[in-house]
């Protein structure tokens, strides 16, 4: 692409859009309107116009202007696209509106450093033609600095570009380089519209390009990655339906065993029956009781039952959010949830406390290498509600898991698209990984999940609802339980630092 070719197209676009001192917060909001292409919304095309112009202000910038830039669209993307956070520390954690609202910002406002480090990178360290830029280094920063979003401060994996595309074509990269692979598909695909309309001698090579990728999506979803082993699980889901504003009141924790048990004990020829995380509203040694009754009675039908409780370790004090067979063994959440079950930094606690109240928040996390919890005579990859967002926590316990397993409280989240958003994060992990996913939730979205993301069952939210299914257990792995994330890491890296030795022996 020559310079006169791109500002022929810069004078074809209002001023506004590239030159005006306002036009930052233009793309702050196409940063915020990106919401709209995730569930529930699911406006996927409008995601790709959306990177596009993004990528497209980056190509015309200089890097401190790209650096501009990319932090207001970050800061739109992330700010409205983890608004549901003010949901848990208003109105079930008491917070005052305003600094709940300063919570939510300042983490928007952090995350979204990693896309302003995007446009200002390539553009400072990669001297390269803005076609290379546009279909290559961008889309290949955009993976990179989205993987490492993952891990500052435990991480928080959230809209990510790849979850948008569970029903689309490039889902069927997933089984091969996981939803960062496939995210790193879309930012191509934004990329190449944007060279295609800049740049005439591209188009038919771009036109190839695309369509090459998306064809062999289709048929990578034809692929059946992994297969059947032994015979097919009966399993329940439990609803109980507890409002978060009830949970843990005294008055309220008779009740909610009351219709757990109930629920449980009308079930008949059942494998398999899952509660939601901490559905049992308090620490195991206090029902103990209950617990052995119950088992009592799964034990006269051959049936296993996991629960959600909280587990407290008498030698140190601390305790952990786990989920229990009530037949034995047990499972503790190994991923915890910044500001919700940990305070990153512990000498903070007591000022944090002091404005939000969120009961249990600052517990402890399990060990990696524990032992498979087992149900049904089958090994099960477990998570605990923000877990499922990283595929290496799920994929930690494959390929021996032949079945995975979710259970949530997202009542925390009640009136926001969060728990619909996080069915569809489920759904990714399920394709990744080749298993059938069982996600048991308090309030719902809860779901069985098939192993190509697919909804076998799914239940609708603020209803008392008992999920029902026959689940196949699978065995093997798909390449990308193999290698992870790895393979995609390891190239983007090498292509970038590739480009950036290159600029700098030319300079």
């Amino acid at each position: 692409m020559d310079v006169q070719g791109i500002n022929e197209f810069k004078k074809s676009l209002p001023v506004f859009f590239v030159e005006s001192r306002f036009s930052p917060l233009l793309s702050l909001f196409s940063g915020a309107l990106t919401v709209l292409a995730f569930a529930p919304f699911n406006q996927v095309w409008l995601l790709f116009l959306l990177i596009a112009f993004i990528f497209y202000i980056w190509s015309i910038s200089e890097p401190k202007k790209a650096l501009l830039h990319g932090w207001m669209f970050g800061l739109g993307m992330q700010g409205v696209g983890i608004s549901w956070l003010y949901f848990s520390l208003h109105y079930h954690g008491g917070s005052p509106a305003l600094f709940a609202i300063f919570l939510v910002f300042s983490l928007a406002a952090g995350l979204a450093i990693f896309t302003a480090l995007m446009g200002f990178s390539v553009n400072r360290f990669c001297n390269v033609s803005h076609a290379v830029k546009l279909v290559l280094l961008y889309p290949v920063i955009w993976a990179l600095f989205e993987w490492m979003q993952g891990f500052i401060l435990t991480g928080f994996a959230w809209q990510q570009l790849g979850y948008t595309q569970i029903d689309l074509p490039l889902s069927g990269f997933a089984p091969l380089i996981g939803g960062h692979g496939v995210g790193l598909l879309v930012a191509v695909t934004s990329g190449s519209m944007v060279l295609f309309f800049l740049d005439s001698n591209w188009r038919k090579k771009i036109l190839l390009l695309v369509m090459a990728i998306w064809l062999a999506g289709f048929f990578l979803r034809q692929i059946a990655w992994t297969e059947a082993t032994g015979d097919e699980v009966n399993v329940v889901l439990i609803q109980g339906n507890i409002p978060q504003s009830l949970k843990w009141k005294q008055e309220s924790k008779i009740p909610t065993l009351q219709r757990y048990r109930q629920l449980t004990l009308e079930q008949k020829n059942v494998d398999l029956i899952i509660w939601p995380e901490t559905s049992i509203p308090g620490f195991q040694h206090q029902f103990k009781e209950y617990i052995a009754d119950i088992a009592q009675s799964m034990k006269k039908t051959e049936t296993d039952l996991l629960a959600g409780i909280f587990i407290r370790d008498f030698d140190t004090g601390r305790y952990y959010n786990s989920l229990i067979n009530v037949h034995g063994g047990e499972y503790y959440k190994r991923h915890l949830v910044p500001l919700g079950e940990y305070i990153p930094l512990r000498f903070l606690v007591d000022f944090f406390n002091r404005w939000v109240k969120i009961p249990m928040s600052d517990i402890d996390a399990g060990v990696n290498d524990q032992p498979l919890l087992c149900g049904a005579g089958q090994p099960l990859g477990i998570s605990i509600c923000f877990e499922d967002t990283f595929a290496r926590d799920v994929r930690r316990d494959l390929p021996e898991a032949t079945l995975l397993v979710n259970v949530s409280n997202d009542a925390w989240f009640d009136g926001s698209f969060e728990p619909v958003q996080h069915h569809a994060i489920a759904r990714m992990r399920a394709l990744e990984s080749g298993r059938f996913m069982l996600r048991a939730t308090n309030t719902g979205v809860s779901s069985i999940i098939g192993p190509k993301g697919e909804e076998i069952v799914i239940s609708p939210q603020f209803e008392t609802y008992v999920l029902k299914a026959s689940v196949q257990p699978m065995k093997g792995a798909t390449p990308y339980i193999f290698w992870g994330d790895w393979m995609l890491v390891l190239t983007c890296l090498g292509l970038l630092a590739g480009f950036i030795f290159k600029t700098r022996r030319e300079s």
